[in-house]
């Protein structure tokens, strides 16, 4: 039963010092392993915020640059116009000239309201727009326009401020998509100031949408532009221009982030931001700032798989070194820890031996001046001690015995002395 008890206890040995220094390695390696996945996937994250930041930048100042060079001009024009009184080919002269220097410019009105021009003239409102490489003129005051009702006039009027419309599709002249940049121009009339009309410059939008498409970072992201409403302007779908809006996603999803999002977004807010899944058909992130002078905004979408592309294909080929490692520090152990317990196993056998009282058993002492050879000397030295407290034992209990046999002997010697009858003479009185 000893050996039964002690041995298999000493040969599992190896496998607990194996497992406990597998487990220990491998709650190392993963925590080691996750940190430097948090790490990374962080500083990715602050790398790609740091060059969509300056993808965004750069793109709005570009857009800007143009769109304020386009402001330059009908400013100036509102600015002559307050100051006199023009006839009409004057007028055209200057549009012709604002086209001529502006190529970024579609077309420009000088619309006046009703009577202000000629008092014998309801409205009049020369337009003048490219046809190819050519200018030509037209006029917005036919009875089926009504410019003053529109948005392009009806809003800088009573702001009395310039403002950019919102694009809208330009049906019967330009037959594109278009935003107008309106500044009012004043007169006085019966000693006040009073709005005397709107000069405009409309900038064909298809510029603006070639220049946001060609953002495409990390190959599946892309850019996209919404207007002060939150209307795409700008979209890879070209289904959604003009006919969807940020606002209008959010509430088919029920995604209340993104109509978050949408609100700081026409809100000139600047942000980089997590988008859930159904916004572009799976997990991504969004970089957004503001076109100051349009109160527009543009949008980069960077997809989250393409983002962490690389670290997954490093964390994929750390993971297999690991795994390599992991299986060469289990062959390792189990030699290392084999090595170390085979003497211990030795001496496990050995202590059964004297267990059951084979003192005479040779006791290795080749075990060297570590713990286990310090061990092996220490059951030598105690097997030479209980054999000699044996012996010992053995002489003292023979000498025990032989003093008893002799005090037996006497005993019986004395006590066949001793009358075994009472009286021993009866016939005798004095007994």
């Amino acid at each position: 039963m000893p050996t039964a008890s002690v041995v298999p206890r000493h040969r599992g040995l190896a496998f607990k010092l194996s497992i406990f220094i597998l487990t220990g390695t491998a709650i190392i390696f993963t925590s080691a392993f996750g940190y430097n996945y948090i790490y990374s996937r962080n500083q990715i994250l602050k790398e790609v915020e740091s060059n969509a930041r300056n993808l965004t930048r750069t793109t709005v100042n570009r857009i800007e640059t143009v769109v304020r060079g386009v402001e330059k001009s009908p400013a100036y024009m509102a600015e002559q116009l307050q100051e006199g009184r023009y006839d009409r080919d004057v007028l055209v002269n200057w549009m012709t000239a604002l086209l001529k220097i502006n190529p970024e410019i579609f077309g420009s009105t000088i619309a006046f309201e009703p009577y202000i021009f000629d008092p014998a003239i309801r409205v009049f409102a020369p337009y003048l727009y490219r046809r190819g490489k050519e200018l030509r003129e037209t006029h917005l005051d036919y009875k089926n326009y009504e410019y003053y009702l529109w948005d392009w006039y009806q809003i800088p009027r009573e702001l009395e401020r310039p403002i950019w419309s919102d694009p809208y599709f330009d049906e019967g002249v330009g037959n594109i998509i278009m935003s107008t940049y309106s500044v009012p121009f004043y007169r006085h009339v019966g000693g006040r100031r009073i709005v005397a009309g709107i000069v405009t410059a409309d900038i064909s939008l298809e510029w603006l949408v070639g220049l946001i498409s060609q953002i495409a970072p990390y190959r599946s992201g892309y850019a996209f532009l919404i207007s002060q409403n939150g209307v795409f302007v700008s979209h890879p779908d070209a289904e959604m221009i003009m006919r969807e809006s940020i606002f209008s996603l959010a509430e088919v999803a029920g995604d209340e982030n993104l109509r978050k999002i949408g609100r700081s977004m026409i809100g000139g807010e600047e942000g980089f931001v997590p988008l859930n899944s159904h916004f572009v058909g799976e997990k991504a992130w969004l970089y957004y700032a503001p076109l100051p002078a349009s109160g527009w905004s543009i949008g980069v979408v960077f997809p989250e798989k393409a983002l962490f592309e690389d670290i997954g294909n490093l964390n994929r080929v750390v993971l297999l070194i690991g795994t390599a490692g992991f299986a060469i520090l289990l062959i390792i152990i189990v030699l290392v820890s084999g090595t170390i317990t085979r003497p211990l196993r030795s001496l496990a056998s050995k202590a059964s031996e004297i267990a059951r009282g084979n003192l005479d058993v040779e006791m290795t002492s080749t075990y060297g001046s570590d713990e286990v050879g310090e061990l092996s000397r220490s059951f030598n030295h105690m097997k030479t001690a209980l054999k000699e407290y044996i012996a010992n034992l053995a002489e003292t209990t023979a000498a025990k015995e032989r003093y008893e046999s002799e005090l037996k002997i006497a005993r019986t010697i004395q006590m066949s002395f001793l009358p075994k009858h009472f009286p021993p003479f009866p016939e005798r009185k004095e007994f």
